[in-house]
């Protein structure tokens, strides 16, 4: 079976070529060409055929999110997967609105990839645990105020005066997310300040 061919951009070297060895030892798949900027890749998407593509977000010059606009409008049916270390929700509707099918993070496990190009030749999306749960945090900010199992997690852990960092590493998420989810965490309780979530999580038995 002939294997899918793939353009990865990435402006770090060291990626680059970890994350192309890591698809180059699968059955399906296999990476065509590589470039560590916006602009090549433009060059590479113009002159070449490619059945899926995998940009990061954030690069010098011409961003991803303007690159995958160009990619579609070359090549109309390729796949798209964005790798990335942002967890912003708003990127992510952002980039969904644009046409990605994929969206994996950068503190993923390197399985997450594979997973994620498996996905997207079937012709469904993929997301991230963790954006998933971004996603569906926005769908619950507006629906309803209790908290999430994840939420109780975190208010749990702040009760024990862990740091952001401490609980981004126990629940193998990053810091930003951690943030996030203590600014919905706040809002949802409706507590001003950190005195007033312990006392939430103290009559909620929380901790």
């Amino acid at each position: 079976m002939e294997k899918y061919r793939i353009l990865l951009v990435d402006d770090h070297q060291i990626l680059l070529e970890g994350t192309k060895n890591l698809i180059n030892s699968s059955d399906l798949f296999w990476v065509a060409d590589t470039a560590n900027s916006a602009e090549k890749a433009k060059t590479l998407l113009i002159n070449n055929d490619y059945d899926i593509l995998i940009t990061d977000y954030q690069m010098d010059g011409m961003d991803g999110s303007e690159l995958i606009q160009i990619a579609k409008s070359v090549i109309p049916d390729l796949k798209v997967i964005v790798l990335s270390m942002h967890d912003d929700s708003h990127i992510v509707k952002d980039l969904l609105k644009k046409g990605i099918d994929g969206y994996v993070l950068k503190s993923d496990s390197h399985e997450s990839i594979i997973h994620a190009l498996s996905k997207v030749t079937e012709g469904k999306r993929y997301l991230s645990d963790d954006i998933a749960d971004l996603l569906i945090q926005g769908i619950d900010d507006n629906n309803n105020s209790e908290l999430t199992p994840r939420e109780e997690e975190i208010v749990r852990l702040i009760v024990k005066e862990y740091s952001t960092k401490q609980i981004a590493d126990i629940l193998f998420i990053s810091e930003r997310t951690v943030e996030t989810h203590r600014k919905n965490i706040l809002k949802k309780t409706k507590s001003s300040n950190l005195v007033a979530l312990i006392k939430y999580a103290y009559q909620h038995k929380l901790a």
